[in-house]
C-alpha cells in the first residue's frame, strides 16, 4: 500500500509540475516532428527505389541491418534528448526554480555524448528485439518480457544521465538495484498513466461510435494527440520524481 500511495503522490507532483510548466510539452511535441522527419528520410529514399521493405531485406540483409540499425539510434537519440530535456526541466522547479526551455535544452546537450552512447544501445537492443520477434505466439511472448524487463532496467538511465551526468553504461549497473527496489512504483505508475490517457480518450472514442463524421473525427484525432502530448510529459516528469526520490531515501 505504501508503494502504490508514494507512486500516487509522484503522479500528483507530476502533474502539478506541468501545470506550472506547460512549455514542457514543447519538448515531445519537437521529439514526435524530429521523429517524423527521420522516419520521412528512411522511408521515401527506400521506396523511390520501387522495392518492397521484403525484397531489400532478403537482397541485401547486411545492409538493411545497418539501415534498420541507423534508423533505430537516429529515432532513440531524438526521444532521448528531449526526454531527458523535460527530465531536466522537472529537476529545476522540484528544487524551487522556475525553469526555461533553454534550462532543458542546455541540460540535454551538456550530456549529448551520453545520449549518443545510449542511443546505441538502445538501438541495438531494440534491434535485436525485433529480429527476435516471430510468428509463434511463445516467441512473442519471450520478446515482450525481455522488453518490459529492458524498459524497467534502463528506467533511470536518462535521470541520472542528465541529473548526475553519469554516463550510461555506469548508470545500467544500478539497475539490478534500482528496479529491486521500484519495481512496485514502475508499474504502478505504468498502469496510472494508462488509465489516466484511456479514460481521457474514451470519450472521443464513444463520441466517433456516436456521431461519425470527417468534422468528429478531426477532433478526435486533435483530442488524442493532446492526450498522447501530455501522458508522455507527465511519464518524464514521473521518472524524476520518481529518481529524486530514491536518492533521497538513500542519502
Amino acid at each position: 500500500m505504501n508503494v502504490i500511495s508514494q507512486t500516487l503522490d509522484a503522479v500528483q507532483k507530476s502533474w502539478k509540475i506541468l501545470m506550472a510548466d506547460k512549455e514542457l510539452m514543447v519538448f515531445p511535441i519537437l521529439s514526435g516532428i524530429l521523429c517524423l522527419l527521420v522516419s520521412a528520410s528512411f522511408y521515401f529514399p527506400l521506396s523511390a527505389g520501387g522495392d518492397s521493405i521484403e525484397n531489400i531485406y532478403t537482397s541485401n540483409r547486411a545492409g538493411f541491418i545497418v539501415l534498420a540499425f541507423l534508423f533505430y539510434f537516429f529515432n532513440y537519440f531524438v526521444i532521448t534528448f528531449f526526454n531527458c530535456a523535460v527530465i531536466a526541466g522537472a529537476e529545476i522547479r522540484m528544487a524551487g526554480g522556475d525553469p526555461t526551455l533553454a534550462d532543458g535544452f542546455k541540460a540535454s546537450w551538456a550530456v549529448v555524448t551520453y545520449i549518443a552512447a545510449w542511443a546505441m544501445v538502445e538501438a541495438t537492443v531494440g534491434l535485436a528485439l525485433k529480429m527476435l520477434q516471430g510468428r509463434g505466439g511463445r516467441r512473442n511472448l519471450l520478446t515482450g518480457s525481455l522488453g518490459t524487463m529492458w524498459t524497467m532496467a534502463s528506467f533511470f538511465v536518462a535521470p541520472r544521465m542528465v541529473i548526475d551526468r553519469t554516463d550510461p553504461f555506469t548508470a545500467l549497473k544500478s539497475a539490478w538495484k534500482d528496479v529491486k527496489g521500484n519495481w512496485g512504483h514502475q508499474i504502478t505508475g505504468s498502469i496510472s498513466f494508462g488509465l489516466l490517457g484511456f479514460l481521457a480518450v474514451l470519450p472521443v472514442i464513444l463520441l466517433l461510435f456516436a456521431s461519425p463524421g470527417t468534422a468528429t473525427f478531426v477532433a478526435a484525432t486533435v483530442w488524442v494527440l493532446a492526450v498522447l502530448l501530455i501522458v508522455s510529459t507527465l511519464k518524464s516528469i514521473f521518472q524524476a520524481s520518481l529518481y529524486l526520490r530514491m536518492n533521497a531515501g538513500n542519502d
